[in-house]
């Protein structure tokens, strides 16, 4: 799952790789997290990127997976879960390896703080809402027993995405319930999942080390400023292709450098931190009512409500030294926009994406007219 610990885990596999080929495990991606290999995997590519590359790749990585003779080869990349029942059944085809069994192993945590740090990585992709805006949007797309509401045609609502319900219902049957590990991250141990890891790949403890990672979220007035660039790049017409290209590309990797600027964390608040665990309550009693392995305590997945604050409300300034930062990187993101990057095509494109471009050009001429 996202925010589990993921970008941790894959930078010690990276790492690793020669004395994980030497214990006998291949690791089958060839850079820490080929991440639009598994959004092509996954059937979740953005339509702004040329397809071909990236399908040649997968198809790659995928034999590479089948034909290894290793007694253990591992792949990781968080974006799987976004998978539908449809392509969950393509990926075990496209997996499966003669005479071994797929296991699936999913790393989890607690779903309060991890909803605070999902749309914080919105905000990467051009996001809009403020928090409590977003929170009851994703509330109100799932309901507790885990049925969906409206219409989400190119992102699954968060609560349905991180569900372990879900995984349950949709893997299960594909890969089978008993190959379904859930590893439970330990709150008071940043060892855990490297050490589970370790376990399940048969090597020797501490072949996996923690690498030094710029990971961390932004500080909340220095996400409400990107969160107001985006409100006010999408009410100008900018187009979500070329955001990502720029602000999304090499701006992303800037702003997470923004990260010791003010001590002012973006924390979920108090009532989004109750409904979440009625959520969760469930999601326990599926997982213990399945044949899936748990390795770790499911109690770690409940919070105390009372921990989160009751008022989270936007803050509305923030310093100049900040401001003037973010300013320099969104400028230095659209000087380092690669012209030579794939244009865009219709493919995948959305009947109302289009619409809303339509609409933005005739806005465009009619202002240029008078």
């Amino acid at each position: 799952m996202p925010k589990t610990g993921t970008t941790a885990l894959q930078a010690a596999l990276h790492e690793a790789r020669p004395q994980l080929l030497e214990l006998g495990v291949r690791n089958v991606s060839r850079g820490r997290h080929d991440m639009r290999v598994a959004l092509t995997a996954a059937g979740t590519l953005p339509y702004y990127w040329d397809t071909e590359p990236f399908a040649t790749r997968w198809s790659q990585l995928s034999e590479r997976f089948r034909s290894s003779t290793e007694r253990c080869t591992i792949w990781s990349s968080e974006t799987l879960t976004q998978a539908s029942p449809e392509r969950i059944r393509y990926l075990a085809e496209q997996l499966r390896r003669e005479g071994h069994e797929v296991h699936v192993v999913l790393t989890v945590r607690p779903l309060a703080p991890l909803l605070a740090s999902q749309w914080q990585e919105v905000l990467r992709r051009r996001g809009t809402e403020p928090l409590d805006t977003w929170l009851n949007r994703h509330f109100d797309a799932v309901s507790v027993d885990g049925t969906t509401h409206g219409t989400w045609t190119t992102v699954m609502p968060e609560l349905h995405r991180l569900s372990l319900r879900r995984v349950i219902e949709q893997w299960g049957p594909v890969f089978g319930e008993d190959r379904i590990t859930f590893v439970v991250g330990d709150p008071a141990d940043r060892l855990f999942n490297l050490h589970v890891f370790e376990g399940l790949m048969g090597v020797p403890e501490d072949t996996l080390r923690l690498q030094d990672l710029d990971n961390a979220s932004l500080p909340y007035p220095e996400a409400e400023m990107v969160r107001h660039f985006n409100l006010a790049y999408t009410e100008g017409g900018g187009d979500h292709a070329t955001w990502m290209f720029t602000v999304g590309g090499p701006g992303q990797l800037a702003l997470r450098e923004l990260t010791g600027l003010t001590p002012y964390p973006i924390r979920t608040p108090r009532w989004a931190a109750a409904r979440a665990n009625e959520y969760v309550e469930g999601w326990i009693a599926a997982v213990e009512a399945s044949d899936a392995r748990v390795i770790g305590d499911l109690g770690n997945l409940l919070v105390d409500p009372d921990d989160y604050p009751d008022d989270t409300t936007p803050p509305e300034t923030l310093s100049v030294a900040s401001a003037g930062r973010i300013a320099e990187i969104l400028f230095a993101s659209g000087l380092e926009h690669d012209t030579s990057a794939p244009a865009p095509t219709l493919d995948g494109v959305a009947g109302k994406e289009l619409l809303r471009e339509v609409a933005r050009r005739v806005r465009g001429r009619v202002r240029r007219r008078a």
